[in-house]
């Protein structure tokens, strides 16, 4: 198996069960491996070491373009290569790792140099600094181990940072940061990055350069970590707008002074706020718990009819963390699938346990995806019930991917971005069946299509009640990316019913690359359509699309958590119109009429308008007795005379299209209409 020149190939043989093997072939009762690379015939050194950037030592010299490791232990994950020519040039590194995932997954060991694991992540931060619209996609892995000695990392765009361990304690570094590209610390710009399954170790304190810095807004994950030092969710004094925690614990405060909003689902939190005052609009936390020095009365929800922000249910209903890889005791890559826990309150594991939940085998259930594999193959893999991990990198499909085999993960790692093909119905297709767990994906429209993630079929009635599909940290962008005209119906519409969906943040761009956005380029009508029954999602953030952006047409859902903005760029009234041309605008958050029971909680919706623009109702919802919506605001970004919503909720408290900011604290039990 060869590439191109100076890359090599890796055949593992006896070690890896399922993996290659060696063309040579293995002798029974022998553990080898054997690696293979493009050269001209002559006298080649081999060196190994055990990591990346570890030391590496001469095993032997070859004059073939092979060489086989007779003294391998334990597992080719452990190993790197090098092979150098009579010069001494470097004619190949390589390693199973690499091979296996490709060459934008890092995978750093404790073996490593500290320095040059700095010098690396270093890089790619500058390379992914400035790059909001840009193609490069990065997973930065750590295997059990202590790295605290190399310092400070940055991550920017289109990268994900993680451990490898089993719990967040199995994987130690200094710190974190996420410096905003943008002038004046301004965050509101600062997507597409992600952490999970660590420890940031260090001194609790409020200086910034202490501070642990996740300073981000939409589409930032903050999953399973373990902090000591002090957590802000704001860089300096700068503007920043939401973001998601969950399954995290907090030895020391974490928090922010300017963020507009923030979802955290079942985590520790042991002090609280701490001196963070967080006075803006809507943060919503479930099923989380509080340490003694936490100040609880600043979690308490009575406040909202006084004008407060914080939504706090104790409980969350029904929730599963989203599967992570990690490295087993023999050393082989898994994929560990956490369990469904209902009514759950905090985080899902311990300091020696990952808590309940499915372990599967890499190399034994998985597709491992790289941008080059056509979509032909994940289908078939798919269709023959393997799971798919999609490595970082852009996936251009050229037809739409199915998932019909019940309890199948379909996980990406490094910002895995997939683009529908142009012209087709759906990018990905998620049949009506059980179990099914989606996670960490970017959906990009490219093209015009009319929806790009579809789970199941309109007019279902089967039931997942006992074996749901969740949906995790899903995100997807209309425009923005592409300079050309682009049309999607729906970004992601939800037949199935029993689904859970955790993080999303469904984006029609109001910015990008020149001439791929605006009214008539990037066009699109709903974010989000459900069409299922008992359908719950913590952490929806919706924006900027062109009818109702969130309609919901299922009965029993359930929301924790909504985050919107109107489209920016309506130049006219009459071209946004809803009703049938009767009604100013479209409500950002629309129940149909038909629907009987719905509950939401902490609902932020604001409007951005540049023109006289006026939208009768942020939120419309049907006057039946099981409609519950707690806790709306409605604030104006961009005030204005003749501009903002001119109520609240269903014509009741009139909101910005007169006032900055409004907010109701509790609609339920309609009786009639005004």
């Amino acid at each position: 198996m060869k590439h191109s020149k100076y890359v090599a190939a890796l055949c593992v043989a006896a070690l890896l069960t399922g993996g290659t093997t060696a063309s040579a072939g293995v002798r029974p009762g022998k553990k080898r491996i054997t690696i293979s690379f493009d050269g001209k015939p002559g006298k080649y050194t081999v060196m190994r070491s055990n990591g990346r950037y570890a030391e590496y030592h001469t095993i032997g010299t070859t004059t073939k373009t092979e060489f086989v490791d007779k003294k391998a232990k334990g597992t080719p994950y452990s190993y790197y290569y090098m092979v150098l020519d009579e010069k001494g040039d470097t004619v190949a590194k390589m390693s199973a790792e690499q091979e296996l995932f490709g060459d934008n997954v890092h995978i750093y060991s404790p073996q490593d140099s500290p320095e040059a694991i700095s010098r690396d992540i270093a890089a790619i931060h500058k390379e992914m600094f400035r790059a909001e619209m840009g193609t490069g996609r990065y997973a930065l892995m750590f295997k059990p181990g202590d790295y605290t000695s190399a310092g400070l990392f940055n991550v920017g765009f289109y990268t994900h940072v993680a451990g490898l361990g089993k719990v967040p304690y199995d994987v130690k570094i200094d710190n974190i940061h996420t410096p905003p590209h943008l002038a004046n610390d301004n965050g509101t710009c600062t997507f597409w990055r992600s952490l999970e399954n660590l420890s940031v170790v260090g001194e609790a304190s409020y200086e910034h350069d202490k501070m642990f810095n996740w300073a981000v807004s939409q589409a930032a994950p903050f999953r399973r970590i373990y902090s000591q030092r002090t957590v802000r969710n704001q860089w300096k004094n700068g503007w920043v707008s939401g973001g998601f925690t969950a399954d995290c614990i907090f030895d020391a405060p974490v928090g922010s002074d300017g963020q507009q909003q923030w979802f955290t689902r079942n985590s520790l939190l042991r002090q609280g706020r701490g001196k963070f005052a967080e006075g803006a609009y809507n943060f919503v936390f479930t099923g989380v718990e509080l340490g003694e020095q936490a100040a609880k009365e600043t979690y308490v929800d009575s406040d909202w009819d006084k004008g407060g922000n914080v939504t706090f249910e104790t409980y969350t209903p029904l929730v599963s963390e989203k599967p992570f890889l990690f490295m087993g005791d023999d050393g082989r890559y898994k994929v560990f699938r956490p369990a469904i826990r209902a009514d759950s309150k905090g985080v899902s594991y311990t300091a020696t346990s990952m808590g309940e939940g499915d372990v599967l085998d890499v190399l034994d259930s998985f597709l491992v995806a790289k941008p080059s594999t056509t979509a032909a193959e994940m289908n078939a893999a798919l269709a023959k019930g393997k799971h798919l991990l999609l490595t970082p990198g852009i996936y251009l499909l050229d037809q739409p991917l199915t998932v019909s085999v019940p309890n199948t993960i379909v996980m990406g790692l490094g910002w895995a971005t997939v683009v529908p093909p142009d012209g087709a119905e759906v990018a990905m297709k998620i049949d009506d069946t059980d179990g099914v767990r989606l996670a960490s994906i970017l959906f990009d429209a490219h093209h015009s299509t009319r929806t790009l993630l579809q789970v199941g079929d309109k007019g279902t009635t089967k039931r997942h009640s006992q074996n749901p599909i969740v949906l995790s940290d899903m995100f997807f962008r209309i425009g923005g990316f592409v300079p050309q005209k682009t049309h999607v119906d729906t970004a992601l519409e939800i037949n199935s019913n029993d689904v859970v969906g955790d993080h999303f943040w469904i984006w029609r761009a109001d910015h990008g690359v020149r001439n791929s956005v605006g009214w008539n380029v990037n066009t699109a009508n709903h974010g989000l359509v459900v069409n299922g029954n008992n359908i719950t999602i913590y952490g929806l953030f919706n924006e900027h699309f062109q009818k109702y952006q969130t309609l919901w047409n299922g009965e029993n859902g359930l929301v924790y958590f909504y985050q919107c903005e109107t489209p920016y760029d309506a130049d006219t009234q009459n071209v946004f119109m809803s009703e049938n041309g009767t009604r100013d605008g479209y409500a950002a958050y629309k129940v149909s009429g038909h629907v009987q029971t719905h509950r939401a909680f902490g609902i932020g919706i604001y409007d951005v308008l540049i023109h006289d623009i006026r939208l009768e109702n942020s939120v419309e919802v049907p006057y039946n007795n099981g409609i519950e919506i707690h806790h709306i605001v409605n604030t104006s970004f961009i005030p204005g005379a003749k501009k903002g919503f001119g109520y609240v909720i269903n014509g009741k408290v009139e909101s910005t299209y007169r006032h900055a900011r409004q907010y109701v604290a509790r609609l339920n039990h309609f009786s009639g209409r005004n």
